[in-house]
């Protein structure tokens, strides 16, 4: 198992509060922690994407910050976890994708996922309701676009006749394409179409287990490969009282505009006090949901992880952090776990 990290990149203050010159700083701080990750042995780095969101400081176009990173990096490999393909357009992407990967030699993920925000695909003039057969027609020409062979290509969205896209990726015969799901439709779908299985960090290592075993079983069956990136929260700290107090209340806020969004957690007690105003610890949290505690409890969340999902990577979502104090912590968490928690599983 290899681990990543998802990089805070275009976070922190709300845009209408941001002061001025701080989005420059957002950006040195997004390399700094790319670069202290390559340090520390970290793998895979990640940035996400939403679009057309002006009260959040969101990334609209993660290719152009991994671009910036591919420079600043020499063994990183790096991943968009995710974009939004299908509000993109397909030969567009290709191109972009190819640029990365020759500036970093070699070292792109492409990771998609269909979305599901209206106005994110109205923004970009587009019917979210046609937004399946879009991505799998994308994800279709932008193979047939790496393959450096001039396009043939007759589909619903895309009509191309002797299109030569360039410039080839680097990665023959072109870039991984690892996709987003949750649903278990979806996940059917990364097997047939994709490269790898993104997961959510919001659903149990215990449900996970038997989606990644049916995952692997549809991948083989369509004769594509089979990797799980399993995406975590990580909450560490020096004691236990340190994370409840310092990690885990923005923890509970993104929890609670998932729920807002339709997201159910298992744990009926766990509900209950979520919308109630009682104190929530480490102790009440749904089992199997985050890696969090001193490094010894981060040890044991790792070990069970591998023992229930068995991924060949662990992306560590350690939130956002780009302000006032909680740049430090951000980046003290990180190298806690890089020095205490991650030799244990090399």
């Amino acid at each position: 198992m290899k681990f990543g990290l998802s990089i805070p990149t275009l976070t922190g203050y709300p845009r209408a509060t941001e002061p001025e010159g701080a989005s420059r700083r957002r950006y040195e701080m997004s390399y700094e922690i790319c670069q202290l990750a390559e340090d520390l042995g970290f793998e895979l780095v990640t940035i996400g994407q939403h679009r057309f969101t002006p009260e959040n400081i969101d990334s609209p176009s993660p290719m152009v910050t991994l671009g910036a990173l591919a420079a600043r990096t020499n063994n990183v490999r790096l991943c968009t976890n995710i974009m939004l393909l299908a509000t993109h357009n397909a030969v567009e992407v290709a191109e972009q994708a190819a640029v990365v990967d020759e500036i970093s030699g070699g070292r792109l993920t492409l990771g998609i996922g269909i979305g599901h925000r209206k106005y994110e695909f109205a923004g970009a003039g587009l019917d979210i309701k046609d937004r399946l057969p879009r991505l799998e027609e994308a994800v279709e020409l932008i193979r047939q676009a790496w393959s450096g062979e001039p396009l043939e290509f007759d589909g619903r969205f895309y009509k191309l006749s002797g299109t030569q896209v360039t410039p080839r990726p680097v990665q023959r015969p072109g870039i991984p394409i690892w996709y987003g799901a949750l649903a278990d439709a979806a996940i059917s779908r990364a097997a047939r179409i994709g490269d790898g299985w993104l997961t959510e960090n919001v659903e149990s290592i215990y449900s996970l287990g038997p989606k990644a075993v049916r995952y692997r079983e549809d991948a083989a069956a369509n004769g594509r490969p089979a990797v799980v990136a399993l995406n975590r929260r990580i909450g560490i700290g020096p004691t236990r009282d340190h994370v409840e107090s310092i990690y885990l209340p923005p923890v509970l806020d993104r929890i609670r505009i998932y729920v807002k969004n339709g997201v159910t957690f298992g744990d009926a007690a766990f509900m209950d006090k979520l919308a109630s105003s009682e104190r929530i610890g480490l102790e009440d949290m749904p089992k199997g949901q985050l890696i969090s505690g001193t490094p010894e409890d981060c040890i044991d969340a790792v070990r069970q992880c591998k023992e229930e999902v068995d991924p060949e990577w662990l992306i560590c979502d350690f939130g956002r952090g780009a302000h006032d104090g909680e740049f430090e912590r951000l980046r003290a968490a990180i190298e806690l776990f890089g020095r205490e928690v991650m030799p244990e599983f090399r």
